[in-house]
């Protein structure tokens, strides 16, 4: 009995109806989550340089600027929605959509069933393991590198698929959906390495002979080789360009072995629903069990899942406290694995039910996708109990000084000229946040906002300000 059936279009287009029904239910309310402050800093980023900067940024790699794709995402939202986070989450939302199809599309090309491509489609709808990438719209960073990430796999496999070499147009085109996934996020990286993997388990893998290294390389390995060519490009700006990400500490790796297993530790709790996180030990065991299942056939798209869930983490294994959403990357890999797991293991599950007494009549195939049904059905029931239990009770709670400061910027609606220079004596944020709201609400890039409380001003400038606010109570009053 073979795993996948004909599959008509108008059943792929009502399932696809169900997942995205289940997907909106399951992440609705993540649309009545306000900023946080890393939201509002984003926004500030992304819109305060010119349009000409953020456009350019997109291609000059060797600048190493903060992640460019992401501001193509804020500033269209910021210029037609200012600071309401409800289209910010509606965008992510519709984002997380568009990457659970992606990750349908890469099971599908890496040689899943339908059905095995469904359940990666499923799983990647909600996984409350990484539930913070709902609710934040920051990370919109990881989704968009996921999507991009896997635009760019699905496109080049496909082609290798079918026997061909990609042309120079599709090379250029493959390269453009790679630089927008480096431009999202630095996870990206890792596509060469898995275009090596793709070409070693899917195809011939080169020789060791050099001649016929190099005739690999000048063939099927050339857009592994330009690839690679970005990343330095890409490596360098980010270690020595102007504002290269690895200047900052936060974003500096420490090759430590308390770092790995830390990492390994958030990293296998959240796919895997644990709370608390998995100790070292069974951290461990998973892992075996996980290389046992993915290798002890050759099975080449079990191996590619197991280098995809293991390599794809790599940019952020070594950095402190990387989890839950930063993972979202590495979910189409777990997803499909799994996926492919359970579809080894149903035909001798359909094969056991079948034959008892309550079932004979239904017949093989009938009992074959109940139970894919019911598996389904759990996998769905048991998210969304998890997100009403864990993560529903979190989303009214997110920093409510930023959301209590932006209502009430909101309600009294300030207003000064442009070019001018406004100070804050007193706020309740304490922090350069304040100013990025501020700037923000002005919508000026000429506008100057100072917080008197962290660079106090000599009397003459305080008098020269153009505007001057503070806060008592919780009230935003102008002082002049």
């Amino acid at each position: 009995m073979s795993q996948d059936t004909v599959v008509t279009p108008w059943r792929k287009l009502a399932f696809a109806a169900l997942l995205a029904a289940y997907f909106f239910l399951v992440s609705r309310d993540s649309l009545k989550a306000g900023f946080t402050a890393d939201e509002v800093f984003a926004i500030h980023v992304y819109w305060h340089p010119s349009p000409w900067r953020l456009l350019s940024s997109q291609f000059l790699l060797w600048h190493g600027y903060f992640r460019p794709t992401v501001g193509l995402f804020c500033v269209p939202i910021f210029l037609a929605f200012g600071l309401n986070s409800v289209p910010y989450h509606a965008g992510l939302l519709l984002l997380l959509l568009v990457g659970a199809y992606q990750m349908y599309r890469f099971a599908r090309v890496l040689g899943a069933s339908e059905l095995a491509a469904a359940i990666v489609a499923l799983i990647a709808c909600y996984h409350g393991g990484l539930s913070n990438i709902y609710f934040e719209s920051v990370f919109v960073s990881d989704v968009l590198c996921c999507i991009f990430t896997l635009a760019a796999f699905t496109y080049y496999a496909r082609i290798r698929a079918s026997g061909r070499l990609l042309t120079l147009g599709q090379t250029l085109a493959f390269l453009g959906l790679y630089l927008l996934a480096l431009n999202s996020k630095e996870m990206a990286v890792t596509m060469p390495v898995m275009l090596l993997a793709y070409e070693w388990l899917y195809h011939k893998p080169p020789s060791l002979p050099w001649k016929e290294l190099v005739a690999w390389l000048r063939g099927p390995g050339r857009v592994l080789c330009w690839a690679g060519l970005i990343n330095l490009v890409y490596i360098w700006g980010k270690q020595y360009g102007q504002y290269g990400l690895m200047k900052n500490s936060a974003y500096r790796p420490v090759y430590a072995w308390e770092r790995l297993v830390d990492f390994q530790e958030r990293y296998l709790g959240d796919i895997f629903y644990n709370l608390p996180r998995f100790g070292g030990p069974a951290t461990c065991m998973i892992w075996l069990a996980v290389t046992w299942l993915a290798w002890r056939r050759k099975r080449p798209i079990l191996r590619f899942c197991w280098l995809w869930v293991a390599v794809t983490p790599l940019p952020i294994m070594f950095l402190y406290g990387r989890d839950q959403a930063c993972l979202y990357v590495t979910l189409g890999g777990w997803a499909l694995l799994a996926a492919t797991l359970f579809m080894d293991f149903l035909p001798g599950a359909t094969r056991v039910v079948a034959a008892e007494p309550w079932f004979r009549r239904l017949g093989q195939e009938r009992v074959r996708v109940m139970l894919a049904a019911a598996a389904m059905i759990a996998w769905a029931w048991g998210s969304w109990s998890y997100k009403v239990s864990w993560v529903a009770p979190i989303i009214p709670k997110i920093d409510p000084p930023i959301q209590d400061v932006i209502a009430e910027v909101r309600a009294v609606n300030p207003q000064v000229p442009p070019a001018s220079k406004v100070v804050f004596l007193d706020d309740p944020l304490h922090n350069f946040d304040m100013s990025f709201i501020a700037e923000l609400w002005f919508r000026d890039r000429r506008t100057r906002v100072i917080l008197n409380q962290l660079t106090p001003l000599p009397p003459a400038e305080l008098a020269a300000a153009d505007a001057i606010f503070t806060w008592r109570d919780g009230k935003l009053i102008r002082v002049r």
